[in-house]
């Protein structure tokens, strides 16, 4: 089968093979319909390696090179021994996360923090390809009313979901999202389902442009941080309770406290690759708090249900669609000259 692997940094080749990891006990393998190129997939690529091991992982016996791709839908093909209410034809997405079970953080539920944690697409293979195989464990049941590429946008509206649940984001309430790419834009379209008011601040035209073709409310950062803050403040009433930064940009940060009021929250999503310098002080003296968010925990599900009920719609993230023989210049398209896009699908079979 075609597989889109990555060898090195810079250095994703598309190739013929077979599915490396055993249709053992526990195990599921599914007929890939469509998966997403996600930002985790990018720095891998242009910086990597980060999250790819280069010697076995402890729960899959998998190391580099490994087929990228964790974002997807399909339908079951096979089966390993012992699984349980997951049958051939099933339409399915899949909860990335490979688990140990036994750890104080998955005995706690909390299985994205778990010990051995590792993603389905960095430390096994992954479904930029025709086929892939995980465990039974993560696997999502699609609804008759999720179409497959909603299925596939499953996994980052989960992060988004699970970043809005981590400040405690309630229904009527303001909340200032940080960027407009895919997380940013995610993060928004889950908080609207939700009700909130969101007010988009993104520096790019383009992307500022796709978040008030989606009807939501844009502020331009320009000027001196002062300007950029106090003109957040003037459009949320003197200050968001709630502040979600999707970007990791240090510059961003250290200016997102000064956009909340009293007891306000800021949720961090993005990871910075470089320490932000935060006046704490000033989180202090206003009893501001800052949490992370790291993917998400059984959010997948309430994902698949808020779209089946109609609350939630997914389709406006898609901004092109490529088969994977055009997956490897897509990486490098997306790496040096992204523009406005959003989420790029990925269809490993040609129709």
């Amino acid at each position: 089968m075609q597989a889109l692997r990555w060898h090195a940094r810079q250095d994703v080749r598309l190739e013929e093979v077979e599915l490396a990891l055993p249709l053992g006990p526990g195990l599921v393998e599914v007929a890939v319909s469509s998966c997403g190129i996600c930002g985790s997939d990018l720095a891998e690529y242009a910086t990597g390696p980060h999250a790819v091991r280069d010697r076995p992982y402890a729960l899959s016996g998998q190391q580099a090179p490994v087929t990228l791709g964790h974002e997807f839908s399909g339908r079951v093909v096979a089966v390993g021994a012992g699984v349980d209410g997951v049958g051939i034809g099933d339409r399915v997405a899949a909860d990335a996360c490979w688990r140990c079970g036994s750890c104080s953080a998955c005995r706690a539920g909390t299985y994205n923090l778990c010990a051995k944690g590792g993603s389905i697409g960095l430390v096994s293979d992954g479904a930029l390809a025709e086929r892939i195989r995980f465990p039974a464990y993560c696997v999502v049941p699609l609804p008759d009313r999720v179409s497959d590429e909603a299925g596939a946008l499953l996994e980052p509206l989960a992060v988004a979901l699970h970043a809005l649940d981590r400040g405690g984001a309630t229904a009527g309430e303001t909340v200032v999202v940080l960027g407009f790419g895919p997380i940013g834009a995610a993060t928004a379209i889950v908080a609207r389902a939700m009700g909130l008011s969101v007010l988009v601040s993104e520096p790019a035209a383009g992307r500022r442009a796709r978040a008030e073709a989606l009807g939501f409310a844009t502020s331009a950062p320009e000027g001196e941080p002062r300007d950029v803050t106090r003109a957040i403040r003037s459009l949320t009433d003197g200050g968001a309770r709630l502040v979600v930064d999707c970007t990791g940009a240090t510059a961003v940060l250290s200016m997102a406290p000064e956009m909340t009021r009293r007891g306000g929250t800021i949720v961090l999503v993005g990871l910075p690759k470089d320490p932000p310098t935060i006046d704490a002080a000033r989180l202090v003296l206003f009893e501001r708090s800052i949490v992370a968010s790291l993917g998400y925990v059984h959010d997948l599900p309430r994902v698949a249900a808020m779209i089946a009920a109609g609350a939630l719609e997914p389709d406006a993230l898609i901004t092109k669609r490529v088969e994977l023989a055009q997956a490897p210049d897509e990486f490098e398209r997306l790496t040096t000259a992204p523009g406005d896009d959003l989420k790029v699908l990925v269809t490993p079979v040609a129709a």
